[in-house]
């Protein structure tokens, strides 16, 4: 039963790629449109919140205000010649 069902998909593939690009596209439309949606349970902003902190986790010590400022005035110094 197995090969028949190969057999039926290559013949309907086979003739598939006779047609059209147009035609093609339009039968992935359709076909597409068969498909249940995938329901996915709602976010809440604090489970984006905590993913974005997660992407921006680098494992380093976070930076002190006093080494902050000393990175503007050097990037001015780089910038401004000042």
């Amino acid at each position: 039963m197995r090969a028949a069902k190969n057999a039926e998909y290559e013949q309907v593939l086979n003739a598939v790629r006779s047609w059209s690009t147009a035609q093609q596209f339009m039968l992935v439309q359709e076909v597409l449109k068969t498909l249940a949606p995938v329901e996915s349970l709602p976010r809440t902003p604090r489970q984006t919140l905590d993913q974005a902190r997660g992407l921006l986790t680098t494992g380093q010590a976070v930076p002190t205000d006093s080494e902050i400022a000393q990175w503007l005035d050097e990037r001015r110094v780089e910038r401004y010649g000042q």
